[in-house]
């Protein structure tokens, strides 16, 4: 079985502010990761395909995602006491939809299927995928939400003490293999975020893409000289906030100390307010 060495994470120096809750092992979508894709469903870019029942268990310190609802109907029945929140931390198997696939275009496709996803917290205890015992109400376990904890920097960006941290998909199948003892597990990216050069960088890049929304209304806008209109205007402001939501949507917490290259850990203070 897969699992971290215990001398690779330190107990962070103080547990104040903790916040942590229950939430649940995905098991529809956790069935749905080991089926290969097909149809309409594609495999998601640089996301690997080799899923087990290993990969999808999650363990202590590993970054959660909720899987998108929209995908497919669940088909597990659910009681009155379960938790709303039902996360996996494994991206291998990951599918999306062909229409948000843009083939020739990584990084739009990338935006694109981070926006079907969501942070689910930091696993503080263990969630065993078992494929014969499917009892959802079972698969409860302990996430935390706010705080100090200690997570591993799973992406090639090294990360620095005061950078703010966003999570991310891989940028190559590689990314994201730092687990001690199941090395094909792929785990939710980590990468510093900082908000000039970052938000540049992305403007530079979808002003380039003409079939860009913002390209398009900023093209519209210069194109109408005197006669622009209020909802002009509006059109580019809000694919403008498009670009910052994007970004600081995915805003996990501050580094608290240095993780220099994939594998090391460091100390995060949880909560999206950082940014």
């Amino acid at each position: 079985m897969s699992h971290y060495r215990s001398t690779n994470f330190s107990n962070p120096i103080t547990k104040a502010g903790r916040v942590v809750y229950n939430v649940s092992l995905d098991m529809n979508h956790a069935k749905y990761r080991m089926e290969p894709a097909q149809g309409n469903m594609l495999a998601c870019p640089n996301c690997r395909q080799d899923s087990d029942p290993e990969t999808i268990t999650v363990q202590p310190h590993e970054l959660l995602l909720e899987q998108d609802r929209q995908l497919f109907k669940r088909s597990m029945s659910r009681s009155v006491n379960d938790t709303e929140v039902l996360v996996l931390s494994a991206l291998n198997g990951l599918k999306i939809n062909s229409k948000n696939h843009h083939h020739g275009d990584p990084e739009k496709t990338r935006r694109s299927v981070r926006n079907t996803l969501k942070f689910g917290g930091v696993a503080s205890t263990m969630a065993r995928y078992d494929p014969d015992h499917r009892t959802q109400n079972d698969q409860v376990f302990v996430s935390q939400f706010g705080g100090l904890c200690t997570i591993q920097n799973t992406g090639d960006d090294a990360i620095k003490a005061g950078d703010f941290v966003v999570w991310d998909l891989p940028k190559h199948p590689d990314e994201g293999t730092t687990m001690c003892g199941k090395k094909q597990k792929q785990m939710v990216i980590t990468r510093p975020y900082h908000p000039k050069a970052d938000v540049m960088h992305v403007l530079h890049r979808r002003l380039g893409d003409v079939q860009d929304p913002l390209k398009q209304a900023v093209d519209t806008l210069i194109a109408g000289g005197a006669a622009l209109q209020a909802t002009q205007f509006a059109d580019v402001l809000h694919e403008l906030g498009d670009v910052l939501q994007d970004e600081r949507s995915r805003v996990i917490g501050r580094a608290m100390s240095n993780a220099d290259k994939a594998g090391d850990t460091f100390d995060l203070l949880l909560g999206r307010y950082t940014a």
